[in-house]
């Protein structure tokens, strides 16, 4: 796949508000703004070092940053605490109603609305991802893909094996998985997979955004058509980015 990566004519500064078809970022300690459609960015707000974990729904942004949850608007950047007691949270993710995190050995189920939250039911010890795709929760538990419904704790293990997982992300039909060097498409129903192409070894952030894979690569973000394969750089100097998402 990729060999050299290239790079694109220098950023120009972003002035339209946020809205779906961009891409946010935490990278140091600004949360960033980008169009998925031409690389133009900009900067929101600042004093967000160390946010690891980063999501969307209803037009919120939402970041796990200490022991705080917090919202964030998609257009300013401004933002509130919406509660303690999620240090250590390895990852979040989001349905149209609802964000859910991944916290030690329990996955958390929050209301955008009124932040009160509640345990998924069941025993979530060894997962390691956790994505939305295919209207389910999709996690990677001890290397095997689990299909799980959010409320009832009713779950489904889905074909082979997810050794080597780096980063998931998920769309309304599809979850994207790469392992090790390679990017898969999987049906979040069966289990079916096909590989999209090779070359991502190192991808640990990834999202999905117009229908169009964007991933972390070799500090380049990078835009991937998960029809045909097809790749090309969409913007450079993305080193210390430690979250990326889709706005929603």
């Amino acid at each position: 796949m990729r060999r050299t990566p290239f790079l694109v004519a220098a950023l120009l500064l972003l002035t339209t508000a946020a809205h779906a078809d961009q891409l946010f970022a935490v990278q140091g300690d600004t949360l960033y703004v980008t169009s998925t459609t031409d690389g133009t960015w900009r900067g929101l707000t600042t004093s967000w070092s160390d946010t690891q974990v980063l999501t969307s729904t209803g037009g919120s942004l939402y970041a796990v940053q200490g022991d705080n949850l917090y919202r964030a608007s998609q257009t300013d950047g401004s933002w509130q605490a919406l509660g303690g007691t999620w240090q250590g949270a390895a990852a979040l993710t989001a349905s149209n109603d609802a964000v859910y995190g991944l916290q030690g050995t329990a996955i958390y189920r929050v209301n955008p609305a009124d932040s009160a939250w509640e345990a998924v039911p069941g025993n979530y010890v060894g997962t390691t991802h956790i994505a939305w795709a295919g209207g389910a929760l999709m996690i990677i538990q001890a290397n095997t893909l689990y299909r799980v419904n959010p409320t009832t704790g009713d779950y489904q293990a889905l074909p082979s094996t997810y050794a080597g997982t780096t980063a998931i992300a998920g769309s309304a039909d599809t979850l994207y998985v790469v392992q090790g060097d390679t990017l898969y498409a999987v049906n979040p129903t069966s289990g079916e997979y096909r590989s999209v192409g090779d070359g991502y070894a190192g991808t640990t952030l990834m999202t999905v955004c117009n229908s169009t894979v964007f991933v972390i690569w070799q500090n380049g973000l990078w835009r991937v058509n998960p029809t045909d394969g097809s790749y090309e750089a969409h913007t450079d100097d993305w080193t210390n980015t430690t979250a990326l998402t889709c706005g929603t």
